[in-house]
């Protein structure tokens, strides 16, 4: 069970109010009583001692008068209840053993009747002080009432009382004050940090105390700046990467796009040139027939020119998409037409790079695909950055152990689809896979499987980092030697 740090501090303060409610209420009133019944016993013991010791001395002196003045020794005491002089005997009971007998043989005040085997009760406290003479062996009786002494208990009882409410209340004001003093700015520390933990790194605590809590929250503030600043830096560090990274690939394309686009031109310059000759015999042609049948020719050339037309347009368009500057806006985006064309581009770049590099491909887009809120040069980079991957791994596999692949067929697919308000774009080629010990890697910054200066290994890592943006995800499913599937997860 999870107890707050507010819990512990009242828990904390109401035991420590218990227990000094216990102590005022019960064990110091109850000392109090025994000292007081302690000191008052010993008083009327000493005076009834004192009273004996007047007496015996006037029997002795045979001072009948004086006997009477030892006695009002404590008759003005307001607490006295009565003194008595008992002559004290020795005689045999019915069974013939001996016993003692105490016979009142006076008493002060004079109407006071006392039972000479009187003990001490809660109303009076019952003394005996013995003397022997030679003309009397007896014994002073002396009792005090305690009315005094049970006020003065009543009085320590209420005074306890009193004392262990207010001690009550200062605990609850303490609690009060010791939670809104820690608790309260540890709260405020908590809020924070869990804001911070979310991406807010704008949150600071102010603290009114100059004690450790206010170190503990400059510290946090600290921390929270430090952050900031540390991540304005990553995020500069990583555009630049990036950038350079774009760069890089676009470098490596334009090294090879020129002659890719060379292909169509030169169809473009050919069926120019045929159909300029066409309409030179068209012109000189007598025979309808013959000038409809050139005709026909110079339409099918006119058509070939736009179809190669179209296609260098498409490579040029997807480089200037790739090659355009950062525009950090989201725009609505057709995917699948997204991927046609970037798969076309990387295709062509592959081509460019390696001449005679043959590779099956196969898209699938289905129409029902949504178009997705994205910024369009990122996730286009990240798509091209799988593709460029996944040419390169055929075209190893295919450059491998001839013997072991006559049979291999390089094979890069891509496809989408939608299900429950997300778009998963998913690339598939049939290269070695990536093995199980470095699979946990793959997305790590400048980790990678090419050769030394072939690959910067931050390609999929900045991949990784685009489509979480996005709130997106990046998963990798493979098999060594047989498949790897990058699946792209985007909300719709």
């Amino acid at each position: 069970m999870r107890v707050t740090l507010k819990t512990r501090i009242w828990v904390t303060i109401l035991i420590i109010v218990l227990l000094f409610s216990f102590f005022i209420l019960f064990y110091f009133p109850a000392q109090q009583e025994k000292y007081l019944l302690k000191d008052f016993n010993k008083e009327v013991q000493n005076l009834a001692g004192t009273v004996a010791l007047g007496v015996k001395i006037a029997l002795t002196e045979q001072n009948f008068e004086g006997v009477q003045t030892a006695m009002d020794f404590v008759k003005d005491d307001p607490h006295m209840k009565f003194v008595s002089m008992l002559q004290v005997d020795t005689v045999r009971d019915e069974k013939g053993g001996l016993k003692i007998e105490r016979t009142v043989f006076k008493t002060y005040p004079e109407n006071v009747k006392v039972n000479p085997n009187i003990t001490t009760s809660d109303s009076i406290i019952v003394k005996l002080a013995p003397f022997q003479t030679k003309v009397l062996n007896g014994e002073i009786l002396l009792g005090f009432s305690t009315v005094d002494i049970q006020k003065s208990k009543q009085q320590i009882r209420l005074t306890s009382i009193v004392v262990s409410a207010i001690v009550f209340l200062i605990g609850i004001i303490l609690g009060f004050w010791l939670a809104k003093r820690i608790s309260v700015p540890l709260l405020a520390l908590r809020d924070a940090a869990l804001l911070v933990g979310e991406g807010d790194r704008n949150q600071h605590v102010y603290t009114k105390t100059r004690d450790e809590i206010d170190d503990l929250s400059k510290a946090f503030n600290k921390m929270v700046s430090d952050l900031k600043l540390a991540e304005e830096k990553i995020l500069a560090a990583q555009n630049q990467l990036i950038h350079s990274e774009k760069m890089a690939s676009l470098g490596q394309m334009t090294a090879g796009i020129a002659h890719e686009i060379q292909n169509p031109l030169n169809f473009v310059n050919n069926f120019s040139q045929l159909s300029k000759e066409l309409i030179g015999e068209f012109n000189s042609a007598d025979n309808e027939e013959e000038k409809l049948e050139i005709l026909s020719d110079i339409k099918s050339n006119l058509e070939k020119i736009n179809h190669h037309g179209k296609r260098a347009d498409s490579i040029v368009k997807g480089m200037l998409m790739h090659s355009r500057n950062n525009i950090e806006e989201k725009q609505l985006t057709d995917l699948n037409a997204l991927c046609d064309e970037t798969m076309n581009l990387s295709f062509h770049s592959m081509r460019s790079t390696v001449p005679n590099f043959n590779c099956e491909i196969e898209k699938n887009f289905p129409t029902d695909v949504p178009k997705a809120n994205i910024i369009l040069q990122d996730i286009s980079r990240v798509i091209l950055n799988l593709l460029n991957n996944a040419f390169y791994i055929v075209h190893e596999k295919s450059e491998g152990n001839k013997d072991d692949i006559k049979n291999f067929t390089p094979k890069v697919s891509i496809s989408t689809s939608y299900k429950n308000g997300f778009i998963r774009i998913s690339i598939r080629d049939n290269g070695n896979g990536i093995p199980d010990s470095i699979k946990e890697k793959i997305f790590e910054p400048f980790f990678t499987t090419k050769p030394t200066g072939e690959g910067t290994g931050l390609g999929l890592s900045i991949s990784y980092d685009i489509v979480k943006a996005h709130n997106g995800t990046m998963k990798l499913e493979t098999k060594s030697g047989e498949f790897t599937v990058f699946i792209i997860t985007l909300p719709a």
